[in-house]
This record gives structure tokens, sequence and C-alpha cells, in this order.
């Protein structure tokens, strides 16, 4: 089964600027077998995603959830679990690590080393089940500490589009073994690290044309002391971008 762990569908996710309808569509036309929506905060409810297995069938839809640790910024997906207390609840790491191990969950850091070259969490006392070493938010820069990290640890290596654009879904991907008959299963087969990480290389190759581009006026309006706020409503993209460059990193995935 092929499957997108990392999706933001605009319905929940204010910086998406996709539905789930584009994700899911443009999923299956990539050749997806499935999706997990993981917005920031916001859960699915799960009567809609038993609507949208009905409607998409034989795709599947699953719900999890991306959850920004509040004192430090660093994001996690969290997989396997539908508690309303995971979107209501201002989170520090131990306490939602300890929450997802008792109830079963699925637990990942997602797109470290984003903005800086450390890990604002205690990642070596609370292990993951795995951490993101590509996305569209992951660039190249960040790999070796990312590869570091993982085997330090020993931890399973995911790979997901983190796609806000319905373009993006799939760019990235995990080949599972087997195809899981629940969403216990599934956690199951992540835990194991029975699956493959891919990608589509032509399609990343068409990414990175395109953030190159973007970065090159970057480094220009860099040039005339402009700032991420200028560059935002100068192109209407994210000012993440900006910052990325910077620090002196690239977004080339």
């Amino acid at each position: 089964m092929k499957i997108d762990l990392h999706v933001h569908a605009k319905e929940r996710s204010a910086c998406s600027i996709a539905s789930e309808k584009q994700h899911i569509e443009s999923a299956i036309k990539f050749g997806l077998d499935a999706i997990i929506f993981t917005d920031h905060n916001r859960l699915v409810p799960l009567e809609h995603i038993k609507e949208l297995n009905k409607r998409y069938y034989p795709f599947r839809i699953y719900g999890g959830i991306e959850i920004r640790i509040s004192d430090c910024g660093e994001d996690v997906l969290v997989l396997g679990l539908h508690d309303k207390i995971l979107e209501e609840k201002s989170w520090l790491y131990p306490d939602l690590y300890d929450y997802v191990r008792k109830n079963n969950g699925f637990i990942a850091l997602a797109h470290p080393f984003r903005y800086k070259n450390s890990i604002g969490i205690d990642i070596e006392k609370y292990i993951p089940d795995a951490v993101e070493i590509h996305s569209t938010n992951i660039g190249r820069d960040d790999y070796k500490l990312i590869r570091k990290l993982a085997e330090k640890l020993n931890l399973n290596l995911i790979t997901n589009s983190d796609g806000h654009n319905a373009e993006h879904v799939g760019i990235y991907y995990n080949d599972i073994e087997y195809m899981p008959n629940s969403e216990q299963e599934l956690v199951k087969y992540l835990k194991e690290g029975r699956y493959k990480c891919c990608c589509n290389h032509f399609r990343v190759s068409k990414f990175n044309e395109s953030v190159l581009k973007r970065e090159k006026l970057i480094k220009e309006l860099i040039k005339e002391n402009k700032d991420r706020t200028y560059y935002n409503k100068l192109t209407g993209n994210w000012e993440g971008e900006f910052d990325r460059v910077l620090m002196g990193k690239s977004y080339v995935i």
C-alpha cells in the first residue's frame, strides 16, 4: 500500500491551499492507495473519515494530527488516536509521548532541523517511533543531520509530502508490505518498519526547479534589506521560505 502519512487540508489547516477533495483526487491520480490528513492541532471527525472512505473506496483515508509542542515549537505527527484531548490541550513533549504510548498510537518527529541545527525536545529520553527524513518541508541540507539522529537512536525513517498543495501529495510516500485491514494494523506495520521509503524522482526534479526560482528572488530581496513580510506580500508565498534562505539553507529536496 502506497501511503502519504502527512497531508494538510484547508478545511482544518489555514496554511493549506487544497481541499480534502483536491488532495484525495490528486493522490489517486499519482498512484497512491491512501493518505492521512494530519492537520495542525486539528483532528478529522471519525464520522467524516467514514464518509470519505465510502465516497472514494477502494482508496483509503485516515485521520491523524500534527501537534506543535508548546514550549519549543517542534512538530510531531500522531497517528492512530482520535481523542479530542489531542487538539484541546497545550502539550509538552513528555506528556504527549506518555499519552501516545499508553494508548498504542504512533508518534513521529516531523521536519526536524528546519530552522535550527538542534532538536528542542528530549528525543533521547522519549524516543519516537520514527523521524521524517523527506518531505517538501525538509531540504537536502538537513538529510545528514536526520540520518545521524536516526542511526544514533535506531529510529525508523518516514517520507511524506507534508502536502499543503494537492500537486505535492505523494511526491514522497511509504510503500507498506501488506494492505492493513484496520487503522490499528496500519500503526503496527509502521512501528515494525514494514515499509519502504519512496519518491517520484521526476516530480522531485520539477519541485526543485520551482524552489530555485523562488530562492533566487529571496536572495535578491535579502541584498535589498527586505524582510519576510515583504516577501509574503510581494509573492503570496509562505514566509518560512524566506527564513530558510536567510539562515543559509535551501528547500531543495
